[in-house]
């Protein structure tokens, strides 16, 4: 079974009110608000730092394998992060 973790992310507008816009590294993903945490909600193009709730997959030296709940854009759903962006959910 994965650990659920948060991953850092940039965060914007998605196309419903109920998802956000993901960025992490070279990927993006439309994701549920609920699996998102920001301190301030993005509007007209904004970015804000966010962090989005990921499923551990694997860790190798200081990059872990992460895999994120929603629909892919740019990249696939899984992606390697800095162990350093995570933290316990």
């Amino acid at each position: 079974m994965s650990k659920t973790m948060y991953v850092s992310c940039i965060v914007s507008q998605g196309l419903f009110e109920s998802e956000f816009f993901i960025t992490i590294k070279d990927s993006s993903f439309y994701v549920d608000r609920i699996n998102v945490q920001v301190k301030k909600t993005p509007h007209n193009g904004d970015e804000v730092q966010g962090k989005v709730i990921a499923y551990l997959v694997e860790e190798k030296s200081d990059q872990a394998l992460i895999e994120l709940p929603g629909e892919p854009v740019v990249g696939s759903l899984r992606a390697w992060v800095p162990k350093a962006d995570l933290t316990y959910a």
